[in-house]
């Protein structure tokens, strides 16, 4: 069989060059030779085909005649008889009141022809005009059944595993744990139609798609015309290309398969799980804080889990314990970290994590040496992984912390005078007082005439003089 890339012709019209490579698909399966050739001999006849030409089983066309001028009033009666690849024959007529097209549906077991379309291959159309007596040839045609299905596979994912969008989007690499939505598209291969779950409804449950080892049956997606169904790769699920295989039926004979890539650029792919860790830094007693001395205890903490998203792998999500062969370290240090040997440029310390089972978080601590050096761009970098082959991994960086010298010791402060004045005033207030002193004593020097005190106190007691002068008698006075 050969068919030109351009087009096909089928009957006696050319098929576009998608339906040709359909036409060739569906032939190909048909596993012989098909010739589509057409031959109209009445001078009368314009057109003898079937419309479409090529169908798949259990699905009608229409046998159309058309007639260009007339043998006369009631004289236009012709008949055509359709001979499957069995040999079985069907005849329907076509009398012509005038000049035009009548078309008999052939498929249809109710009306026209009378028969389905149950066998792959070629039937062969006659149109022979009868002239009351005698059928004389007019035209000839083929129609082409196939039983194929073509299928293209698709792939999604539930979420977005870095950012929890949940908007099923296409993806071909999908994270251990999450959830790949394995889609099927079926189509007709004469066609192209959608086998369509709501107006084929005997496909349903006939379209199962594989992936895993595990088979499911697909349900219809009416918007988007895919069949689909979800799997989820466990935690430790081997990594690389995985193929996923729709094996589709319509219930009505047609059947086909389909294939995602087994390798290459378009290949499904697993890959390892982000683990999500948080990270606190704290002191001996509990409290986070960036600034440490030497001879301090820096606590690290860590949660480590396996994040669900917005999938619905039910079995994943938890926190990273013994269960799974979960291993925690921790490296100190400063300046550029190495992601290949898993330290700082200038490492302080490599420390094993331990797991609390009461709080399912990875602890480590760390004693500062009195040699360790004093700046305050240090970090901890968290480096998790469980027993996964490969591993599944999760790393995270502390917030920047520094150790520092201790504060010095404070002085002795100086003595603080009592309450009260003070020096200056206490000053002022003595010399005024001595000043004072000094003036009463002047004044009571002046009282004693100028004696000194001794003096005055020596004749304290003694009459004064001028007491006696009082009792003194004068010349002249009489008594």
């Amino acid at each position: 069989m050969t068919l030109e890339i351009r087009g096909a012709k089928v009957g006696s019209r050319w098929v576009s060059r998608p339906a040709a490579l359909l036409l060739a698909v569906a032939l190909a399966g048909i596993g012989g030779a098909w010739t589509a050739s057409a031959e109209v001999v009445d001078s009368h006849v314009l057109r003898f085909e079937a419309v479409p030409s090529f169908i798949n089983l259990n699905m009608t066309t229409s046998i159309e005649v058309e007639i260009g001028t007339s043998y006369g009033a009631g004289l236009d009666d012709y008949r055509v008889t359709v001979t499957s690849p069995d040999a079985t024959t069907a005849v329907a007529w076509y009398n012509f009141s005038s000049v035009g097209t009548l078309a008999v549906a052939y498929g249809d077991p109710a009306s026209g022809f009378a028969t389905v379309v149950n066998r792959v291959g070629q039937y062969d159309m006659r149109l022979d005009y009868f002239d009351g007596a005698n059928y004389v040839v007019a035209a000839y045609a083929q129609l082409v059944a196939t039983d194929r299905l073509v299928v293209f596979t698709e792939a999604a994912t539930a979420s977005n595993e870095y950012t929890d969008l949940h908007n099923c989007p296409i993806a071909q690499e999908f994270q251990r744990g999450g959830e790949i939505i394995g889609r099927g598209y079926v189509k007709y291969a004469s066609t192209g139609a959608f086998v369509n779950g709501t107006a084929t409804p005997s496909a349903k449950g006939n379209i199962t798609g594989t992936l895993f080892g595990l088979t499911k049956t697909l349900t219809w997606q009416n918007v988007y015309h895919f069949w689909r169904s979800a799997w989820f790769p466990a935690w430790n699920e081997t990594l690389g290309a995985v193929q996923f295989t729709v094996t589709a039926s319509d219930g009505r004979g047609n059947f086909g398969t389909g294939q995602s890539e087994a390798f290459g650029l378009t290949a499904w792919k697993v890959i390892p799980a982000v683990l999500k860790v948080v990270t606190t830094i704290q002191n001996e007693t509990g409290v986070p804080t960036v600034l440490f001395e030497r001879g301090d205890t820096v606590r690290v903490n860590a949660r480590v889990t396996y994040e669900g998203h917005n999938a619905h792998n039910r079995e994943f999500p938890g926190p990273l314990n013994a269960t799974r062969g979960g291993v925690v370290a921790a490296a100190l240090g400063y300046g550029p970290f190495n992601a290949t040997s898993g330290q700082f440029e200038q490492n302080l310390a490599t420390l094993a994590m331990t797991l609390d089972v009461s709080t399912q978080n990875w602890t480590a601590s760390y004693g500062i040496p009195a040699t360790a050096p004093l700046r305050g761009d240090l970090q901890v970098v968290v480096l998790a992984n469980d027993g996964a082959n490969p591993p599944n991994t999760g790393r995270q960086f502390t917030t920047f912390f520094g150790f520092q010298e201790p504060p010095e010791e404070p002085t002795t402060p100086p003595t603080q005078p009592a309450p009260g004045f003070d020096t200056m005033t206490v000053l002022l207030i003595a010399i005024v007082a001595l000043v004072a002193g000094l003036g009463v004593g002047a004044a009571a020097f002046r009282r004693r005439g100028g004696k000194s005190p001794e003096a005055a106190k020596a004749e304290e007691g003694k009459p004064s003089e001028s007491a006696e002068d009082e009792w003194e008698v004068k010349e002249g006075e009489s008594k």
